[in-house]
């Protein structure tokens, strides 16, 4: 009994082969991409790229513009004895001067480079331009020197262009767009050939087809390969920029760290004899009182002496109300509250408290307010213990005889000025910076 057959099918169908087109489109359209950004960078990194690139391609076209037309004349020299002496000249002269003339003309776009995107671009072109050239007429070896039906000939001319070829897969494989452009003529040179020689030709002008293929597939490993090298190195130099300047910024803010706890320590050095003189005064004219030292009746004295006491606690309190602010700001929680305030009114009440002060030191202090200077809007506590401070420095810093003055003015293009001039010592050139700083402080020696 017969059984039934079955019909197996390959399955090698046109899906397969649709697949196969489909993955051979999608090849050669990325090809024609990368070749487009190898001609025509855009981004920084494609940029940079590029320009790496070329650098490196252009130092092996000099090696090349030396040595390619000595090889051209070897080539020649070894048809001394099958070709006229100008026929074996023509084709290593040519190549000799447009080897001349490419270096000649890409050296001077080397030299008016500003390795700006438009020069990079123009660079990249130019140099597919000129390889395309020169590959052109380093094949034309095949035209002039090939002599069809002489064995010798043949396989010295297919020889030469084969290893030229395998030659080009390594040197040239730097800047994709220059490394492709030298392949056409190499293509052409190895189908051109055996077909001169008649039937047999098509089977070595297949085998020259096959070897250009393998030739272009390590032709693209080798660019591969040192593509994903140069991007390497540039992300491990885009590091090495970060690092360094990371440890910059940190070394800058250690510095200014340090520089911050210096002025610190020197500020509380100072802000402690500062606390102690009142608190000296109020712990020495307490226990005189407590002691009854003048006396039982000293009534007078005992209560100037309370005053003294209040006046102490007064300002000991203001400095701790100082340094308070001061911790507020350093932590970023001191609040403003602002309001309209009438400057010159600030200003007299900032004056009338002073002035005790400043008579005593025999200065001078006035306060110039313009009429037309407006209200200010700011917050009027803040301003107030500014412009005491400015005052209470510069009547400490300028001698007896000086004047102080509190101004306040409207500025020639309009804008407000104002603040506290004096005739005293100033801040020297080297402290103005400083003085400016976290805790920083200006020279304490007064003239």
């Amino acid at each position: 009994m017969l059984g039934r057959g079955k019909i197996v099918t390959s399955g090698f169908g046109v899906s397969s082969i649709a697949a196969l087109a489909g993955k051979a489109v999608q090849a050669l359209a990325g090809f024609r991409d990368a070749i487009k950004r190898s001609l025509f960078p855009t981004t920084a990194s494609e940029l940079q790229l590029v320009d790496t690139q070329l650098a490196l391609a252009t130092n092996d076209s000099l090696i090349n513009a030396l040595i390619a037309p000595i090889g051209a004349a070897m080539v020649a020299a070894m048809e001394y004895n099958l070709l006229p002496l100008w026929h074996l000249a023509l084709w290593p002269a040519l190549l000799t001067i447009g080897y001349a003339s490419a270096a000649g003309y890409y050296g001077y776009l080397t030299q008016i480079a500003d390795h700006s995107p438009a020069d990079i671009r123009r660079r990249a072109r130019a140099l597919a331009r000129i390889t395309f050239v020169l590959s052109a007429l380093w094949c034309g070896m095949a035209y002039d020197l090939f002599i069809p039906g002489h064995v010798e000939s043949e396989a010295l001319m297919a020889t030469a262009a084969a290893c030229s070829l395998a030659a080009w897969s390594s040197i040239g494989a730097y800047h994709l767009a220059t490394a492709a452009a030298a392949m056409p003529s190499y293509l052409v040179t190895l189908i051109a050939m055996p077909l001169t020689l008649g039937r047999p030709g098509w089977l070595l002008a297949a085998i020259g087809v096959a070897y250009w293929f393998l030739i272009r597939t390590h032709l693209m490993a080798n660019y591969g390969t040192r593509e994903r090298m140069l991007l390497l190195e540039q992300e491990r130099g885009a590091m090495i920029d970060k690092l360094q300047a990371a440890k910059n910024e940190s070394d800058t803010a250690r510095a200014r760290a340090e520089a911050a706890s210096r002025a610190k320590s020197a500020f509380l050095a100072n802000m402690s004899h500062e606390l102690r003189t009142p608190l000296n005064a109020i712990i020495g004219f307490s226990e005189i009182i407590s002691s009854k030292a003048m006396g039982r009746d000293a009534v007078d004295q005992y209560a100037e002496y309370g005053g003294y006491i209040h006046g102490s606690g007064e300002h000991l309190l203001s400095l701790i109300n100082d340094i308070l602010d001061l911790a507020k700001i350093e932590a970023g929680r001191f609040s403003l509250r602002e309001g309209e305030l009438d400057i010159r009114r600030l200003m007299d009440d900032v004056a009338q408290m002073m002035n005790a002060r400043a008579v005593a030191g025999g200065i001078s202090l006035a306060v110039h307010v313009e009429r037309s200077f407006p209200n200010l809007q700011g917050d009027e506590r803040a301003l107030r213990q500014i412009l005491v401070n400015l005052v209470s420095n510069a009547i400490k810093f300028t001698p007896p005889g000086g004047r102080v003055t509190l101004f306040a003015q409207v500025l020639a293009d309009g804008d407000l000025g104002f603040g506290v001039d004096d005739t005293g010592i100033g801040i020297a050139p080297e402290d103005q910076a400083k003085v400016f700083e976290s805790f920083g402080q200006g020279r304490h020696d007064a003239i």
